[in-house]
């Protein structure tokens, strides 16, 4: 999947995108504390030290820009100070500030957070947050007219902050009849653009579970990174419906994303877990890059693999940050997600391993970089919805999964003569498809036994229908202290039913 990633940075070259949204400028007063105030119990901040940046929509319309797409940026900011700030601040960044317009009754929309010691103390937000007046509202949608035609996508980045009216966006569903667009849409509102012909829409967890009606999943209840993205799966139609899109991206923090598209499985991105609390706007850099992606013509599945890379490249940083292309290029230079603070260099190596030396070469090379490797095991005769939800889960187990694939002679003895029914190569190439596949190798021994002993997993992972005292690996495992993981298999999903299915169809 890396080669295919790359090439889409020259593909999103000069794409031309219309932001739309409230552009807002993000403040940081850092600092240092040492005394509380006498007034009252809280701390006094020395600042020596003053940061502004875009926000909101405005830090959209940069992360195109940094990613190589060319951006026009609608927005309604006022006429003070703040707008000063946040034109020099977007001017530096590369991004036109001619199509904003300045309203002298209004103030511009700011988010100023307080530092002392890396950690912020307080949030002060300022600006106008009622709708926008009708005259501006006509010049916007005549900027809107104008530009609407000449561009490759639009992002709708609606904080709900009085931008985005019923008629901005009636006027958006009409030049989106007239002349279809890749559009997606970011908003607490995601239902007042179900009219619109929808390309994208990306939630965040809670976001999605207030859509669906269903209660969030507490801290103590979310042990295990994968919970939400279980919780979330089965209502993928669902979505798909109640936002009009073609494809719902919900964004789950540490756990990645699941995406929904019909007539698909849901695809799962991953992400490396991190102790950075400052970061902001990594959402915003997740949907600039997908919108830019699907500019491009790329899969979804492809597209989300691109635009949770962009958003892992942020969330290393602090602050309200951006994600350059150069920076995104030198991520995906690399085979998996470079972790912070672990310098041993990751080479680029296929997903079909046929060497057992190169296998322990990588194995040596992830371990000393501090990866948990996850194995696991199995024929996968026939892919289907069990096995993408088993492996998606195994995967969210660690950082790294290599999977033993069973060679067409083990199938024969272990299932009989009429299996498999599709070859090992084409096994290995459907599975080499799945993003949360990193390595594949074919063994054709009964048991991966000799294959376990070569990779020595972190974790070794077997359906629920075993038992540790009846699976032959697992003393094995137990030997170099690795441990052994039962995941459930879902319901009525095997290829043996499968099969039966289409005997008993014809």
């Amino acid at each position: 999947m890396k080669p295919d990633l790359l090439k889409l940075l020259d593909k999103i070259a000069n794409l031309h995108v219309i932001v739309i949204g409230e552009a807002m400028l993000d403040g940081y007063l850092e600092g240092f504390s040492d005394r509380l105030c006498p007034e009252a119990p809280v701390p006094v901040v020395t600042v020596n030290n003053r940061v502004y940046v875009p926000g909101g929509a405005a830090n959209t319309a940069v992360n195109i820009a940094r990613l190589g797409g060319q951006v026009t940026l609608l927005s309604v900011i006022g006429d003070d100070t703040e707008s000063l700030q946040l034109n020099r601040a977007l001017s530096e960044q590369g991004v036109s500030t001619t199509d904003l317009i300045a309203h002298p009754a209004r103030e511009t929309l700011a988010k100023q957070r307080a530092i002392a010691s890396s950690q912020i103390l307080l949030r002060i937000d300022t600006g106008t947050t009622t709708a926008i007046d009708r005259d501006t509202e006509q010049a916007l949608i005549a900027k809107l007219q104008l530009i609407f035609p000449k561009c490759q996508a639009v992002i709708i980045s609606d904080y709900g902050y009085g931008i985005l009216t019923a008629k901005v966006i009636d006027a958006i569903a009409q030049l989106q009849q007239q002349h279809p667009r890749i559009l997606v849409v970011d908003s607490k509102n995601l239902t007042a653009y179900r009219h619109l012909n929808v390309t994208a829409v990306k939630p965040n967890y809670e976001q999605t579970t207030q859509l669906l009606k269903i209660p969030s999943c507490t801290p103590i209840q979310n042990q295990e990174r994968i919970l939400r993205a279980e919780q979330i799966a089965p209502y993928g139609e669902k979505l798909l419906d109640i936002t009009g899109a073609k494809i719902v991206a919900v964004t789950l923090d540490a756990e990645g994303s699941i995406i929904f598209q019909r007539d698909s499985p849901p695809h799962r991105t991953y992400t490396q877990p991190t102790t950075q609390s400052r970061t902001t706007g990594a959402g915003d850099t997740y949907t600039s890059a997908l919108t830019l992606a699907l500019a491009a013509s790329a899969a979804t599945p492809l597209a989300a693999d691109f635009a949770a890379s962009a958003a892992a490249v942020v969330v290393r940083n602090e602050g309200t940050t951006t994600c350059s292309l150069e920076e995104l290029r030198l991520f995906l230079s690399s085979l998996s997600p470079p972790i912070p603070n672990r310098q041993y260099p990751i080479p680029i190596a296929p997903k079909n391993i046929t060497d057992s030396n190169q296998l322990i070469t990588l194995v040596t090379i992830y371990r000393k970089a501090g990866y948990k490797i996850v194995f696991t095991n199995g024929c996968f005769d026939i892919l289907h919805a069990g096995h993408v939800s088993y492996l998606n889960r195994a995967k969210a187990l660690g950082d790294i999964l290599i999977i033993g694939v069973n060679s067409d002679n083990s199938i024969r003895r272990i299932k009989g003569e009429k299996r498999p029914i599709n070859s090992l190569e084409d096994r290995i190439q459907v599975l080499g498809g799945l993003g949360c596949v990193d390595h594949l190798i074919a063994f054709d021994k009964d048991t991966p036994i000799n294959l376990i002993r070569l990779v020595q997993p972190d974790i070794y992972v077997k359906g629920g229908d075993y038992t540790i005292e009846t699976l032959p690996e697992a003393p094995v495992i137990q030997q170099f202290g690795g441990i052994v993981k039962l995941l459930p298999f879902l319901e009525n999903r095997s290829t043996t039913q499968i099969i039966k299915k289409i005997i008993q169809n014809h």
